[in-house]
């Protein structure tokens, strides 16, 4: 008795005249109730102009569809891999990484692969085309390592749908483990971090109040993005504390990066009285930052470009940006000998391999310690005027409350 292989259907298009124009057809079976039928769709050219751009939208029909066959793999496109990852994973992620690896996807790894049968990215396809992957911005540059990295993240997790949704075999072993990418490992980008001198120069340079965002950054280690999302409701003044709870990318606010950097960090009492200066300025905002305009976070790149690297550039501070003063602080930390699991949780990192090879938790005074001993040498002596004159007014609003009683 002849067996009947189970056929991969592909689904046929065509181009159906109507009244004005035309409209795509797509035609292909399907079986309910155990029975064979014919199912048909149709595309406005107006959304959807080639042929191949049907084809795109209807992968994904078309694999569900083929799932139960022995052919699976073999027809199947990676594009349609790519769509899974879209809908299915991409949703999970914090709202920056996916503009990331959205752009990684559709810039990168969609025009290369999706085209392909899963069956032909083959690790060592992938590893030869990734090695001399140019940048798009600028095609006489190389891609980062970084970059390289995310955009074999990306692909290893297409292949993890893959195997969940049935298209391969979940008992594979994932293609993508077996791609090597030079260069992840160490940095290969020399760090760049400002002496206290430098960053004292920088800050008395600087207007309010991005001078006091800097301080933040150099001061507590933070990230811009956490600096911009800070409210007045996350400093304690009396215990001498403020907590990280949210940040600001791509003009949404978001969790923190991760689950370490949700943290309670201690608080200079030299801060303090700056930013109690600040805040009447800023006029009842629940924000420490808030835009003039939209009364809601600042842009960092704005900031950045037209505030801070004019500043630098005419110091001669060099090309630095916002993770320089994160890195500096790291710096800072290490010069007056604080301990790497004490620098770990300042600068809340998610495991010690980060800052160093060290396991442990450091107690809250030696982090009060450590932060101390930094913001003494940081904070310049005009900005510690504010400070003074916040002690004579409190001075002076005692004695008059002693003169009423």
């Amino acid at each position: 008795m002849k067996i009947k292989r189970a056929r991969y259907q592909k689904g046929s298009i065509r181009r159906v005249s109507r009244a004005i124009g035309f409209a795509w057809e797509v035609r292909f079976s399907e079986y309910l109730d155990g029975k064979r039928q014919q199912k048909c769709l149709t595309f406005d050219p107006s959304d959807y102009p080639t042929e191949a751009s049907v084809r795109k939208v209807i992968e994904q029909q078309v694999i569900l569809q083929n799932r139960k066959t022995e052919r699976v793999k073999v027809g199947a496109l990676f594009g349609a891999l790519c769509e899974l990852y879209r809908r299915e994973h991409l949703p999970t992620l914090r709202h920056s990484t996916q503009g990331t690896n959205e752009y990684l996807l559709r810039d990168y790894i969609e025009p290369q692969w999706s085209a392909d049968l899963i069956r032909d990215v083959t690790p060592l396809a992938v590893t030869s085309w990734i090695r001399d992957l140019r940048s798009r911005s600028d095609p006489a540059k190389t891609l980062s390592p970084t970059a390289k990295a995310s955009i074999r993240s990306i692909m290893r997790q297409c292949f993890e749908l893959a195997a969940l949704h049935g298209y391969i075999p979940p008992t594979e072993r994932n293609p993508m483990s077996l791609v090597r990418i030079k260069g992840t490992g160490t940095r290969m980008k020399q760090i760049r971090s400002l002496t206290p001198e430098e960053f004292q120069e920088l800050l008395v340079n600087l207007k309010e109040p991005v001078n006091i965002m800097v301080l933040l950054a150099g001061c507590l280690g933070l990230r811009v993005s956490e600096v911009l999302a800070l409210k007045w409701e996350d400093i304690d003044e009396m215990g001498r504390t403020i907590v990280i709870r949210r940040s600001f990318t791509r003009s949404r606010l978001d969790e923190v990066k991760t689950a370490a950097s949700l943290a309670r960090l201690p608080l200079d009492e030299v801060l303090l009285p700056i930013l109690a200066a600040w805040r009447p300025k800023t006029d009842h905002s629940e924000w420490l930052f808030p835009s003039r305009i939209t009364g809601g976070p600042q842009s960092a790149s704005m900031l950045l470009q037209k505030k801070i690297k004019p500043i630098a550039e005419r110091l001669k501070l060099g090309n630095i940006g916002w993770h320089t003063l994160r890195h500096s602080y790291r710096a800072w930390l290490d010069a007056k000998g604080t301990t790497v699991g004490v620098q770990k949780d300042l600068l809340r990192h998610r495991d010690i391999a980060t800052t160093m090879n060290w396991y442990g938790r450091s107690l809250p005074l030696d982090m009060r310690a450590g932060h101390h001993a930094v913001v003494t040498e940081l904070v310049p002596k005009s900005m510690r005027v504010v400070q003074k004159k916040q002690k004579r007014r409190k001075t002076s609003a005692a004695s008059t409350v002693r003169g009423n009683s």
